[in-house]
């Protein structure tokens, strides 16, 4: 399928999934509308399940692959008959990107754009957030899209890897909070068994690094009894545990849970143009800010001059960082979070890490 740039002076090639899962790759030149866009693959692809194959994102602009200066791109070929390599969020590509304008997506997807409804959180917020998804899961090894509660609360813990992502995340913690602030740490975490087992593999790993200066102040003569009692004192907050809510949980992947990773291709095209669509049954984009917002408000109300850990999945992270900035929510798939990653939500889009586009292999 032909794509044309902002100014239709340079067409490239993009790949895409036809409803019959035949790759297609058009190579011609002049498409100039969107008929003629459509007619480039022959007629067999339909807007509502084009599916694009690598995708960065700028601002409600999508953003496509340029061939190598002077390279001709050849036309048509058959399908190869071997199963495609699995997808990873996590892996990145280099190249020069062109920009095209999302109302052409949105008129190839089918779907009307809509910006985010929810409102915007209060400012300033009373205590600070920081991010932590959960470590490597069984749904991650397997390959599975897990969103369904009745399983992920149930199933899909972590991996013995994803265990060591969690404890090496509680160093990563340490350094973002300081040691003089442990006793502000408040740990909250979705309900789903993968994401609550990385919010206490890393609990614990910070309660270690307490019996440790404990152990180490009972041999050291210059220290004093009392000073090595109040070390051996957990703070409150810690020895509350991991507070889970089911406003922290995956976002829901409708028909597509339980289904190969790939079919998030079919998701997050689309939530570049809409916050509100639900196609396949998806949460939409405004599901999971309204459910964040929620979950914020309800801290604030609590809490004051906290460190509160937000343990979750990858997109309700994405969003939530993105809605957390005052940034476009729609443009959350250029912010990947890695398994076990930590990252502190700020108030600015200027906060936001650099985009990266995501590669589907």
């Amino acid at each position: 399928m032909c794509l044309y740039d902002d100014n239709r002076s340079r067409l490239q090639p993009v790949a895409l999934e036809s409803s019959l899962a035949v790759p297609a790759l058009c190579w011609r030149s002049g498409c100039s509308s969107l008929r003629e866009i459509k007619s480039c693959a022959g007629g067999v692809l339909a807007p509502s399940t084009c599916m694009f194959s690598t995708l960065a994102l700028a601002p409600l602009s999508l953003m496509l692959p340029s061939p190598p200066a002077g390279q001709r791109m050849a036309p048509p070929r058959a399908a190869a008959s071997a199963p495609a390599a699995p997808y990873s969020a996590d892996q990145t590509q280099d190249g020069d990107y062109t920009l095209i304008s999302t109302s052409l997506l949105s008129q190839l997807l089918g779907v009307e754009q809509a910006a985010c409804t929810t409102p915007q959180l209060p400012t300033p917020l009373k205590n600070r957030y920081i991010a932590l998804r959960h470590g490597q899961s069984e749904s991650n090894v397997e390959g599975v899209i897990s969103s369904d509660p009745a399983v992920g609360t149930e199933r899909h813990g972590l991996t013995t890897e994803g265990r060591l992502q969690a404890r090496r995340a509680a160093t990563r913690l340490l350094d973002a909070v300081g040691r003089e602030s442990l006793d502000t740490l408040v740990f909250v975490s979705s309900d789903f068994t993968r994401a609550w087992q990385t919010a206490e593999e890393a609990l614990d790993a910070v309660k270690n690094v307490l019996q440790y200066e404990q152990a180490i102040c009972v041999t050291d003569p210059s220290r004093s009894e009392e000073e090595c009692a109040l070390l051996a004192e957990l703070p409150p907050s810690l020895a509350a545990g991991v507070r889970r809510t089911p406003l922290l949980r995956e976002r829901w992947f409708g028909e597509l849970d339980a289904t190969p990773l790939l079919n998030y291709n079919k998701v997050w095209p689309r939530d570049l143009v809409s916050a509100a669509h639900d196609h396949c049954g998806v949460e939409s984009v405004d599901g999971v800010t309204a459910r964040v917002r929620e979950l914020v408000l309800s801290l604030e109300g609590e809490f004051d001059g906290r460190t509160i850990v937000l343990a979750s999945h990858a997109d309700t992270l994405q969003i939530a960082q993105c809605y957390v900035a005052a940034a476009d929510p729609r443009t959350f798939s250029m912010f990947r979070f890695k398994n076990g990653e930590v990252r502190e939500l700020h108030r600015t889009p200027d906060s936001l890490p650099a985009p990266v586009p995501l590669t589907y292999l």
